[in-house]
């Protein structure tokens, strides 16, 4: 199991890239899932092109997909070919309400665990961990979804809270998220934008790309 989980990609992305082989980076499925929950104006996704961006720059070869009104049996054929899977930014309420249609987070778990490389930003990594009810929020709750539970993808056995520092995300942090973890429940981890999560197998380390 080989998992890269972060709070910004194009951040931290020419680290990570070195522990990838050639063939890991030419057959890459993008999930673009988390950020398809609603339109954004022009100029709300430079985020997103950014990350496009970094994905150009250091060889990665990728082909873009949306789980949403896709059956188990579309998903299993579609994405059989990839050896990474990336999954972006966005929502992560939004993804887990169109995983459960369809049984993604399963079929998720067991490609990793045969080898496929998980890299992810934000949503899909906060989908990545054990829960994602912590990450909740006026707006993006559980209540705001048609979704059964708030478990995530159970890769990792941590929720994950990303942009932890980030000024936008202060008063989101403040007044919804550290309320909600404030629990004996699961292990939480907070990301800066500049690092992330390597999982492998049994282990995983908080890498800060800023002391490389």
């Amino acid at each position: 199991m080989k998992l890269f989980l972060t709070s910004k990609f194009h951040h931290v992305a020419t680290d990570i890239v070195t522990k990838l082989s050639d063939e890991q980076k030419q057959q890459v499925v993008f999930i673009t899932t988390p950020f398809k929950y609603r339109e954004f104006k022009e100029g709300e996704l430079a985020w997103h092109y950014n990350n496009l961006d970094a994905m150009s720059k250091y060889g990665y070869k990728y082909e873009f997909y949306d789980i949403s009104h896709k059956a188990h049996s579309d998903i299993e054929r579609d994405l059989a070919k990839y050896k990474t899977m990336y999954v972006e930014g966005g929502n992560s309420f939004f993804l887990m309400q169109e995983a459960h249609k369809n049984n993604f987070g399963d079929y998720v778990k067991k490609r990793v665990a045969q080898g496929m490389i998980y890299i992810s930003e934000s949503a899909g990594s906060v989908c990545a961990g054990v829960d994602i009810a912590a990450n909740s929020r006026p707006g993006k709750s559980l209540k705001d979804y048609d979704l059964p539970n708030s478990s995530g993808f159970d890769l990792v056995n941590f929720a994950f809270f990303p942009h932890w520092g980030q000024p936008e995300k202060r008063e989101d942090y403040i007044n919804s998220k550290i309320p909600n973890a404030y629990r004996e429940d699961y292990p939480y981890i907070l990301l800066t934008n500049h690092q992330y999560v390597e999982v492998a197998d049994d282990w995983y380390k908080i890498i800060d790309a800023t002391k490389k």
